[in-house]
């Protein structure tokens, strides 16, 4: 699995790493969905920075996008900080971004890890 899962007292804290594949991001979520601690978080934090490729496209952003608009409805609001400092990977983001906007949910894009904690933890 190239993501790692950890749990922190108001959401959760997950690092890609290695070479992601779209499947697996989808896989991901679908797991988080369901797993009892996810009622309870606030924001989640998915860390691109040291992944060494993708094959992730557009296509998959919205597919991603549309999923969680759904679970919006029910989980209420909540943040999702994207970490990325590759361009493909920004593009990504911001394609998910786009499409996930005027959900409950709300995403933003960050360069690093520490500017993503500081926007989870604001009250923005």
């Amino acid at each position: 699995m190239p993501y790692t899962n950890t749990w922190e007292d108001e959401g959760l804290y997950r690092k890609f790493s290695g070479f992601v594949e779209s499947e697996e991001i989808l896989r991901s979520n679908l797991d988080l969905h369901v797993h009892p601690n996810f009622e309870d978080i606030k924001y989640i934090i998915n860390d691109f920075s040291e992944i060494v490729g993708h094959e992730v496209r557009a296509s998959h952003a919205g597919i991603y996008a549309k999923n969680d608009d759904m679970v919006a409805v029910i989980k209420g609001r909540m943040k999702i900080a994207i970490v990325a400092n590759q361009e493909s990977v920004v593009a990504l983001a911001r394609a998910y971004k786009e499409r996930l906007a005027g959900s409950m949910f709300t995403c933003e894009i960050f360069d690093s890890l520490a500017e993503a904690r500081a926007w989870v933890g604001s009250n923005t």
